[in-house]
């Protein structure tokens, strides 16, 4: 009986310590190299690549799950949702930097703040826009002078400048060009009023559909899309006498005007609307014929191409061909002031890429001419051998 009692105790202590074994199995060894107070387990390969490979698990942990499981359901737990990671997949220890932080110190830090920037929006909000003034051009007259003197005397800020015959006249406010404008009828002198970039209307072009088609159809559909239409043309071939199927619209400018070049689709056509590209030709007055405006902005006194009269030529009574018209710009027979062949008929040279080129090169340096005390002219004969020159012409001649 004494014998099987301590079997019986030694059979408890062997598996408290294989249970025990088992937990530091879990554990791992200690990370510690060379520790005096735990000893290493030898001889078992899942230590073994512990301690090649440095991964160790919580203590915590791996006490709760001993005290929960069994040593054999543990172990095989742990080696099911164990993963292995080698060393150059491991990320690194990351060192602290002992270098302390430099204090940094935003002067500006104050306006960041939300009140701040409603402070400074306020501030750029009460600023009035700025307006551009259009500037009148007075035709150049006898008496000028005079009326110069009057608009500066009623309008001091006004400014004045000579241009092509006109007298460019910018007055300070809106009021005062109005003002200038009813001073101008009342004297009866001829001027020509300058547009302001935000009331030039935007000109498009349509491409796609029929020759006969309606005007009115065209500035319906624009106006359901919200543009403002200021007038429809349809482009015309004077050679032929016939219409192209291309309509020129004058559409005025607003915040959503890009958006008419993305519509594809137009009165049950299929489109292309394209920005017109005006040729580089001098623009001439239907009113006064005269050029570098238009007659919408015409305040001169109307003169005909065909019979030199004080009106349109659309309202000439001739209709028929004239054979020997009289110009009223260059005073020679055999053309009208239309004609580009004239001598006042201005002439715009299309610059090339090339010519644009060649403008912005560097112009080269003159050569130095030859200092004649420096480089003394080479002497043709030498005076050695004086008939050297004819006996070599009978040498080649033997």
């Amino acid at each position: 009986a004494v014998i099987e009692s301590r079997l019986h105790e030694l059979n408890n202590y062997e598996e408290k310590i294989r249970s025990s074994e088992a937990v530091l199995k879990d554990a791992g060894p200690c990370p510690i190299m060379d520790c005096q107070r735990h000893h290493s387990v030898s001889g078992d390969a899942a230590m073994d690549y512990i301690q090649k490979y440095g991964i160790y698990s919580h203590p915590n942990s791996t006490k709760s799950q001993s005290s929960d499981l069994s040593p054999s359901t543990n172990k095989n737990s742990n080696q099911e949702n164990f993963i292995p990671v080698p060393p150059r997949k491991a990320a690194k220890i990351s060192i602290p930097d002992p270098t302390p932080a430099i204090p940094i110190k935003n002067k500006f830090a104050q306006l960041s703040g939300s009140e701040n920037l409603a402070e400074m929006e306020d501030l750029t909000s009460k600023d009035p826009p700025k307006v551009h003034v259009p500037s009148i051009n007075l035709k150049l007259s006898e008496d000028y002078n005079l009326t110069l003197q009057e608009i500066c005397r009623k309008f001091p800020k006004t400014d004045n400048k000579y241009s092509r015959g006109f007298i460019q006249i910018t007055p300070n406010s809106l009021e005062e060009r109005l003002k200038i404008i009813e001073f101008l009828n009342q004297s009866g002198k001829e001027y020509i009023l300058s547009e302001s970039p935000e009331n030039r209307p935007v000109k498009i072009v349509i491409k796609g559909l029929p020759e006969t088609h309606n005007k009115e159809l065209i500035t319906k559909e624009l106006e359901e899309n919200h543009f403002k239409v200021i007038r429809v043309n349809q482009l015309r071939n004077f050679r032929l006498k016939c219409y192209h199927p291309i309509f020129l619209v004058e559409i005025s400018k607003s915040p959503n005007i890009n958006d008419v070049f993305q519509i594809k689709r137009f009165n049950k056509f299929t489109v292309e609307i394209e920005k017109y590209r005006q040729k580089r030709k001098a623009t001439m007055c239907y009113n006064c014929s005269e050029f570098f405006h238009s007659a919408k902005n015409c305040k001169c006194k109307p003169r005909c191409i065909k019979c030199g009269e004080p009106h349109e030529t659309r309202l000439c009574p001739i209709r028929e061909k004239i054979e020997n018209p009289t110009c009223i710009n260059c005073n020679e027979s055999g053309h009208v002031a239309s004609w580009r062949g004239c001598p006042k008929y201005p002439v715009i040279k299309n610059i090339s890429y090339a010519d644009k080129l060649k403008r912005n090169l560097p112009t080269a340096e003159k050569p130095v001419k030859n200092n004649q005390e420096n480089f003394p002219s080479l002497q043709t004969e030498n005076p050695e051998f004086p008939d050297l020159e004819k006996k070599l012409n009978a040498l080649k001649v033997i």
